[in-house]
């Protein structure tokens, strides 16, 4: 036998091109240790030390999201956490920026409806520099008057954008259906024009005051770092930090209508139409949290969900479609979002309730099952390859309330959902009857292929109003 024979490699079984390989094992996961402690002012802490790469996240929770606004000022907490930034004691916005760049940290500034955040990210070595920052951005901010006019008008040049964009629009109009009009969900976490329109500085110094301290904060830290050194890290530089007491948001939640509603936003010549259909959701802390991941994981949360394989690969109506439960300390929205051709838009709405309704009639097959839950308990482990995705999952601990074994659990708790309990909480969260259906389209030739469907009677809108 010849070299080149005796190293040929023995051929393989066929492959079987007409079935997708099966998911292999999971592989062991742990999330990385985690220490809760209290600082000397009260300040709570949540650490995680992930060794082997000179990394680590430093991010501060405010109790200062947009629950936290007057409906008057709405848009307040977001203007407010983007001028931390624009001076802080002695230093200028340039000075800010270029004393971050000087150590090489990455500082990101968000605002939610249940919180907002400052976010360092860098070498180990130089988070103590970047901390001494962050608590200046948050203890001495100076809030320049220049620097509020110049940022309040790029908040309403945001809004004017936003109603401008077919899918920001749908997002919004949906919002404003699903929810009652009181507070604070019907409204856009940016403000209206309106509101922002009657900002001031006195407004930003006043909700600073009022929401910027350790009473109302959290802080996560989670990196290259042992628990006693990220211990001696918050004391130092957050320890000493006094405040106003804690303030509860208070609001609630409640559907816009008892019934269906089926609204258009008209956008005369529009050749696409944003759909979104939904209706009040769930909170955070709801106790099927996990059987819901997975129905609505099923139901539209990946590649050979229902409504993808129905709406994009059965009917090619769409590139995407995507149900989410938005859960926040309050009872978000669930929502339907895709965006289709003007003249399918009223199939595509037809594919979407029958999808809604049929996950509702029977239980799911086992294989559904087993991909959804073999997926969520696969890429979870993806969502903490960084510092940054370890301290996000730390903050929704401090966030939510939830244990500290929560995540060394998370896994277990997927994979023991039963086909049982997705029908159950299909039954009980999703609700046909209460759906709230918002296209953002050309009325002119949707409108009648829409009320074809017996769904609802058609409501015509402009974006600023009704019709």
């Amino acid at each position: 036998m010849s070299g080149s024979d005796a190293s040929r490699t023995p051929p393989g079984p066929a492959l079987d091109r007409s079935r997708a390989p099966g998911h292999g094992p999971l592989r062991p996961f742990h999330f990385p240790p985690i220490e809760r402690f209290t600082l000397s002012n009260g300040l709570p802490v949540i650490t995680a030390a992930t060794p082997g790469l000179p990394v680590a996240t430093m991010s501060l929770l405010l109790d200062a999201g947009g629950l936290h606004e007057d409906p008057s000022r709405a848009g307040l907490a977001s203007l407010t956490a983007d001028l931390l930034e624009s001076g802080a004691g002695e230093r200028t916005a340039a000075g800010i920026a270029d004393a971050l760049e000087r150590i090489g940290v990455q500082l990101g500034v968000t605002t939610a409806w249940d919180a907002s955040h400052l976010d360092v990210t860098g070498l180990t070595g130089r988070i103590p520099e970047a901390a001494a920052i962050l608590t200046e951005l948050v203890r001495r901010p100076t809030f320049p008057d220049p620097e509020v006019e110049r940022l309040r008008q790029e908040q309403l040049a945001g809004i004017l954008q936003r109603r401008a964009d077919p899918r920001a629009l749908a997002n919004e109009m949906a919002s404003r259906f699903i929810f009652s009009e009181e507070p604070p969900f019907s409204r856009p976490l940016s403000g209206s024009l309106g509101s922002v329109e009657g900002l001031s500085r006195d407004d930003v110094r006043d909700f600073h005051a009022r929401h910027y301290g350790p009473a109302m904060a959290s802080l996560v830290i989670a990196g290259d770092l042992s628990a006693e050194e990220a211990r001696a890290l918050a004391e130092e530089h957050f320890g000493d930090w006094t405040g106003p007491a804690a303030e509860m948001a208070r609001a609630a939640v409640a559907p816009r209508e008892a019934g269906v509603q089926l609204v258009i936003v008209d956008r005369p010549g529009s050749v696409q139409s944003e759909i979104r259909v939904g209706h009040v959701g769930v909170a955070r802390d709801t106790g099927d949290y996990f059987p819901l991941v997975v129905m609505n994981t099923i139901l539209g949360g990946a590649f050979s969900s229902r409504l993808n394989l129905n709406l994009r690969e059965r009917h090619g109506f769409t590139y995407g479609v995507s149900p989410a439960f938005v859960m926040r300390r309050l009872a978000g929205p669930f929502i339907v979002s895709t965006a289709v051709q003007t003249e399918v838009t009223a199939a595509a709405l037809t594919e979407i309730l029958r999808e809604i309704g049929g996950i509702r009639e029977a239980p799911v097959t086992a294989e559904e099952l087993d991909d959804a839950r073999n997926l969520l308990a696969g890429i979870f482990p993806l969502r903490l390859q960084t510092t940054e995705g370890v301290a996000a999952r730390l903050a929704e601990l401090a966030l939510y309330s939830l244990p500290l074994d929560y995540y060394d659990t998370y896994r277990p708790r997927i994979l023991a959902v039963t086909a049982d309990e997705v029908h159950r909480v299909a039954q009980a969260h999703l609700r046909p009857g209460e759906l709230a259906v918002v296209v953002v389209g050309d009325a002119a030739k949707i409108r009648d292929p829409l009320e074809a469907i017996g769904f609802a009677p058609v409501r015509v809108v402009e974006a600023g109003g009704d019709r």
